[in-house]
């Protein structure tokens, strides 16, 4: 009902996805979809663009700044580490709610 979505063609809007059906985790590619949303995943996916502006190119994500996300969230981590006694109610620390699968070395 809308002339500008359900194609491609200049000026309509569109979401495109590559995948690179030569990721391993795509082979063999007898049944691609199967293997994208079993196997592959976001590891398959080579190219995005939505509404014509491409957003992953070559398979990492160009919008979004990963060095300063993970920084972030490095800090917002440690700020719960540090408060977290006060939120249980055994006053426990965020190592003794959730140890580490294993050992850090001292």
């Amino acid at each position: 009902m809308r002339e500008d979505i359900g194609r491609l063609a200049e000026g309509c809007k569109a979401d495109i996805v590559a995948v690179d059906l030569e990721c391993p985790e795509m082979l063999p590619a007898r049944d691609p979809l199967r293997s994208l949303i079993f196997h592959a995943a976001d590891r398959a996916v080579s190219e995005v663009w939505v509404n014509g502006r491409q957003l992953v190119a070559a398979g990492e994500v160009t919008i979004l700044d990963t060095v300063g996300a993970g920084q972030t969230l490095a800090e917002a981590q440690a700020a719960m580490m540090r408060t977290a006694p006060g939120r249980d109610y055994k006053q426990r620390s965020a190592d003794e709610i959730t140890p580490l699968s294993l050992p850090m070395g001292s």
